[in-house]
Parts: C-alpha cells; structure tokens; sequence
C-alpha cells in the first residue's frame, strides 16, 4: 500500500526553531497522512468516456442531447469530439430528418474492429 503525505511549508515566525547561532531552521509540519485504499469499486467514468458510451448507441446522439447530459456548450461537444477523431475514434456525423439538427455517432464498424482485436489478442 502506499503512503501519501502532505507536507506544508510553516512561515509563522512562532512556529519555527532557531539553530545555535540564531538562524531560523526550516520546517515542514506534517499536515495529514493518508493511505491510498485500493477498493473494489471502479473509479468514476470521466465525461469523456461518456461521452463515448453516448456516441456507442446504435443511432448515435443529437449534439443538444450531449450538451444537456454533459453540462457542455455545443461548441465544447464539437472540440470534445474532434479530439475523440485525433485519439483515433471514427465519429460520423449528420443530421436529424425531423430537427435537423447534428447527429454523431462512433462508426458500428469500428465498434466491430475494436471486439474482434480483443477476441484475436486473448
């Protein structure tokens, strides 16, 4: 298990020692020791990887559907996105017959590539 501990640089005047010779010595007060507990719970999804379980669902997302789930503004969905394309995802976009508005989805295909490379490497 490892050890975390905060150390806090004193500047109280009070609560710093004197050498022999007068000089002030510096010292670290320990504010808090904390364990780091493994437990058996997964770590929080970040709003990136929900937004790509958004993008996984057969017909995709509107991009007002991100916007209210993530808490973003249609021009952060748009720049989340695109680092999505640069980290390799095939995000396909287009829009919605009834609003018109933009749709985006992760390519099914890559869904199928990504499966079938686990299922080769195991």
């Amino acid at each position: 298990m490892e050890n975390k501990v905060t150390v806090q640089i004193i500047k109280n005047t009070a609560d710093v020692s004197t050498v022999a010779d007068g000089t002030p010595e510096k010292v670290c007060k320990l504010t808090r020791a904390t364990k780091s507990a493994k437990s058996g719970k997964s770590r929080t999804k970040t709003k990136q990887d929900q937004l790509v379980a958004l993008l996984s669902k057969p017909n995709g997302v509107r991009i007002s559907v991100i916007s209210d789930r993530l808490g973003w503004q249609s021009h952060t969905v748009r720049a989340a996105i695109s680092s999505l394309r640069k980290k390799g995802h095939a995000v396909v976009s287009s829009k919605s017959p009834k609003s018109g508005e933009l749709v985006y989805a992760i390519s099914a295909k890559q869904q199928d590539d990504k499966t079938n490379a686990v299922g080769a490497s195991s």
